[in-house]
Order: structure tokens, then C-alpha cells, then sequence
């Protein structure tokens, strides 16, 4: 039965309470904003338009527009150690297509991350690449290290001579070794793009390489994943003069207006994640690899970083072939669980649950409390006989919504602070 206006409403205003109270968010692109970032947030700079470059703009009245435009960009180039950033779209996939078309022409030839290594839909073949009329061809990958195959890699970007090679997955149990990936595409003249929608906020902590260090010409992210903000798209640079190919593309194609209202509600995640981004970082890598090893001492097969690998905060369970992978998270789901599904890059043909720990981590959760995690997902899934997992049929659903609800009760709401 449908629900009317008013009861949408109240179900709304209820989502909080019960991500903070009665879920175990274990889905690893979600996080949630600071009480002062989602106050941030500016519904009389959304309702009135601001056209064109900062401080040129078409309407009257948007010096503050044009000031928040600076001050977040600002915040995103110290945070990041980027020569310049655009802070305007809404979400990584316009920033992805933005940048092709900024920086490419049709026909030109791109390698990325292919959707069964974890390619995201603004990536990879058959994707928003196609939309700017681009030629994808995938990057190798190396299944049995879960990462990027670096040295196939470089030898088909010798061979292929691309316009652009774009790095980073939605799937990234690791850190890719880019360095040689970066040098053999600027030998033939591609850009690098870093798609870090992920890693952000690990990048942003310093427990994640920055892939300017590596010397990636570009990096794009959306800002709610790792770094706790509210969902947009950001465009950092490493060079100067890339900057305005990308801004013309902006303000004579593709933003007739925005929603500027999100600025102010960027600019304190920034100024926070700067404050207090290296403690959040490094934290959620320690859950991950307590969350790892706890689950590895329970006998279920999870796929992360290996011993002395670069965590990050997901890691995989893998599933067995035989269920359906949305059977099992709507199962998790009943119980409280909140994981989403993924191929798994490790195997063709086969599916994964893809966990992030950087939810609970904003709740409070430390590696300490990470076995009690662990039991909580081994009563609801079990090791099927090819040593993958599936849903228990057996288990309790109350008795394991109660224990989340008691667990979470322990620490405060992930609304008040940022760390």
C-alpha cells in the first residue's frame, strides 16, 4: 500500500534515528555528514541562480556565491595539495563526463578499469565515456592480487598511445602501484585521471597515497563515500593550465546553474576532514583490519589487504555462485545489515558483498569492537560447501536486530562530531 504525503514524510525524518540507532551500516559508499555540515546547507543560495565564472556572475546579488566558490575551492586545494579544484557539480559521474569532454575529442582512445575488475558506470566501457563519444579499451588487472596489473599496463599504453588513463575503482580492497602507469602515460602524451570517490577522506587523512604524489594530472571524487560530506562532485588539479579548458566546458555548455546551496555545507566538511581527517583515517583502517582478522579467525573467507598492504575500508565476502546476490543483502537487510553487493574481481562470473567500515567508524566503533561485528555477520551468513558464503536460513532476525540496537546504544550519534 502506498504511503501518502504525510507518512513520507515521517518515514524521512525517521532515517536518521535508525541509521544512528537500530542498522549496522556496513555499505561502503555511505556516510553522513556532520550536524554543522547538513546545518550548513543553504536553501536560499539553492533557490536563486548564480550563472557563469566566481565573481562574473550573470544575476545580481551572488558575491556570496562567488566567495563560497573560493573558500571551498580554497579548502580543497590545502586538503589535497592540488593546484586548483572545481567544486560546482553535483556528483562524480558529471565530474567524470566533464572531464571528457574537457580534455578529450570524440574517437579519442581512453583505458579504464573494466566493470568486472570494479570499473565504475562513469568509467568503463559502455559507460558515460561513450556519451562524450570516447573509444574505452580496459586496463589490465591482476585477479589474483585483487589490484591494478601495473606492468600490463604501461606496455598497452605504449602500444595504444591513449588520451587518457583513468585509475581508481568503486571496488579498492588496496592501493594500486600507479607511479608507472602515470610516467608511461605522460611518455606518450595521455593525461591521468584518479577517480578517488572512495578513498577520498583516506586520501584527505594521509593513510591512502595521494595520487598527485604519483603525479596524476587529475583527480575526481564524490564527497560522501570516506569523506563524510554531502553528495557532490569534485575536480582537483595537479597542473595550473588544466584548469581553464575544464571551466569553459562549465560556464559556456554544461552549468547553466547549480545548486550553490551545497557550498557552505562543503566548505566546514573540508575545514573539518582538515582539523580532523588524519584521526577518521586512521581509524577506519584500523577497524578494517581488525574487521579483517576477526572474521578470518571465525572461518569466513573475506578478501582484503594482504600484511603489509594499504587498507582501505572495504573489504569483500565473497558469495557463493549458486544464490542470488540480492537475495542474500535484502536476508542481511531483514536483520538489521545494511551491505551491498559487488562482482567479486577475483574470480569471473562470481559475486561478492562489498563491506566498508567507515560508517561505523563514525559512529564510534573501534578496532576493538570488531569481533562483536564479526559474530553479529557470522549468525546471519554461513560458509557454504565450495567455502563461499550464503544467508543462514536459521538465523533469528530479532535476536540479531536486538544485539545491533544494544551495540549501537553504547556509542553516541554519528550527527554530533566529525571524528
Amino acid at each position: 500500500m502506498a504511503l501518502d504525503l504525510d507518512a513520507l514524510l515521517a518515514a524521512c525524518a525517521d532515517r536518521l534515528p535508525q541509521l544512528e540507532q537500530q542498522r549496522l551500516m556496513l555499505y561502503a559508499g555511505a556516510n553522513i555528514p556532520s550536524a554543522r555540515a547538513m546545518a550548513a546547507y543553504s536553501p536560499a543560495l539553492s533557490a536563486y541562480p548564480a550563472m557563469g565564472p566566481t565573481h562574473c556572475k550573470e544575476q545580481p546579488e551572488t558575491g556570496l556565491v562567488s566567495e563560497l566558490e573560493i573558500r571551498a575551492s580554497q579548502a580543497a586545494m590545502t586538503l589535497f595539495k592540488a593546484a586548483w579544484a572545481e567544486v560546482r557539480l553535483a556528483s562524480c559521474t558529471l565530474a567524470n563526463l566533464a572531464i571528457f569532454h574537457a580534455y578529450c575529442q570524440p574517437g579519442d582512445r581512453v583505458l579504464a578499469p573494466a566493470a568486472e575488475h570494479g570499473g565504475h558506470l562513469s568509467q568503463r566501457r559502455g559507460g558515460t565515456p561513450q556519451m562524450a563519444g570516447l573509444v574505452v579499451e580496459d586496463l589490465p588487472f591482476d585477479r589474483t592480487a585483487c589490484r591494478l596489473d601495473t606492468a600490463r599496463a604501461v606496455e598497452l599504453i605504449e602500444q595504444s598511445r591513449p588520451r587518457l588513463v583513468v585509475l581508481g575503482r568503486s571496488i579498492m580492497i588496496k592501493a594500486d602501484d600507479i607511479a608507472p602507469v602515470v610516467q608511461a602515460a605522460r611518455t606518450v602524451g595521455a593525461k591521468t585521471l584518479f577517480d578517488a570517490s572512495h578513498v577520498l577522506g583516506l586520501i584527505a587523512g594521509g593513510t591512502y597515497p595521494n595520487p598527485f604524489d604519483a603525479g596524476v594530472d587529475l583527480i575526481s571524487s564524490s564527497t560522501y563515500k570516506t569523506l563524510p560530506g554531502r553528495p557532490q562532485g569534485l575536480v582537483l588539479g595537479r597542473d595550473p593550465r588544466d584548469a581553464q579548458p575544464l571551466r569553459d566546458l562549465l560556464d559556456t555548455r554544461m552549468l547553466a546553474n547549480y545548486d550553490a546551496g551545497r557550498l557552505p555545507s562543503l566548505l566546514v566538511t573540508l575545514t573539518e576532514a582538515q582539523a580532523h581527517g588524519a584521526e577518521y583515517a586512521a581509524k577506519i583502517i584500523a577497524n578494517s583490519a581488525a574487521l579483517h582478522g576477526a572474521l578470518r579467525s571465525i572461518g569466513m573467507p573475506v578478501m582484503a589487504a594482504n600484511s603489509g598492504e594499504i587498507y582501505t575500508h572495504q573489504l569483500l565476502l565473497p558469495l557463493a555462485k549458486s544464490v542470488d546476490p540480492r537475495g542474500v543483502m535484502t536476508a542481511l537487510q531483514a536483520h538489521g545489515i545494511l551491505i551491498g553487493t559487488c562482482v567479486d574481481p577475483s574470480l569471473a562470473d562470481h559475486q561478492a558483498l562489498r563491506l566498508g567500515t567507515q560508517f561505523i567508524t563514525r559512529q564510534g566503533l573501534e578496532a576493538t569492537h570488531m569481533s562483536e561485528v564479526a559474530r553479529l555477520l557470522a549468525q546471519v551468513l554461513q560458509v557454504s560447501p565450495c567455502g563461499r558464503l550464503q544467508a543462514c536460513p536459521t538465523a533469528e532476525t530479532g535476536a540479531s536486530s536486538q544485539q545491533i540496537r544494544e551495540m549501537l546504544a553504547r556509542f553516541p550519534l554519528i550527527s554530533t562530531a566529525f571524528s
